[in-house]
């Protein structure tokens, strides 16, 4: 799991990379450089939340690096913003202002498209890891369902001690269950009313 490090000077080197690809580069629609290779991540946010810091690493960095954001400018819930990544596979992590992790991507090499929340996913869950365990899967299934579904971990992602994730779903009432990642079950929860926001909180009691 990446650390998350952000990193001022980094921001210095990336403003004189971004100068130096004047000579080198070609130019986008957007008045930016691009270099042959380049490719795209947009980030559309359709949360209720700000989305305050974009972290974009290469994938065989064990740190997160640099908020792209710069530290100032933010995603409203409704804009959208477009990030130049060099060719190689990166990952994206987005954070709202409290820093509790909103989305993540991995291993992205091609123009991608990743949406926060959804114009029907009004309710949010806050899965607040206070416990001393790395969380590795997290499954969120409707309680008229038969079988718990996907991980929405996914492959790469966890929450780690301390952090908060943001899952955003459809108004319902839904079957929680979070497993370490020797996939011994940490927490479950069952008929859980998700009308309005609720705060999962995992203590390790």
């Amino acid at each position: 799991m990446k650390q998350r490090m952000i990193l001022l000077i980094s921001v210095v080197l990336l403003l004189a990379s971004l100068g130096c690809s004047l000579f080198s580069g070609r130019q986008t629609s957007g008045g930016g450089t691009a270099r042959t290779g380049d490719f795209e991540i947009k980030v559309v946010n359709q949360s209720p939340d700000e989305v305050c810091y974009v972290l974009i690493s290469s994938s065989e960095s064990d740190e997160w690096g640099e908020d792209w954001l710069g530290g100032e400018e933010t995603i409203a819930s409704g804009d959208s913003k477009t990030f130049t990544l060099p060719a190689g596979q990166h990952d994206i992590q987005l954070e709202a202002c409290d820093e509790a992790v909103m989305a993540t991507g991995w291993h992205i090499e091609n123009n991608t498209t990743i949406t926060v929340g959804g114009s029907r996913a009004t309710s949010r869950l806050f899965l607040d890891n206070t416990s001393e365990t790395e969380v590795c899967y997290v499954f969120i299934s409707s309680s008229t369902g038969d079988d718990w579904g996907d991980d929405l971990m996914g492959e790469s992602e966890t929450v780690m001690a301390g952090r908060t994730r943001i899952f955003y779903l459809r108004p319902g009432t839904y079957d929680l269950m979070a497993r370490d990642c020797d996939d011994n079950v940490l927490a479950e929860e069952y008929d859980v009313d998700l009308s309005a926001d609720k705060t999962w909180t995992l203590s390790g009691e």
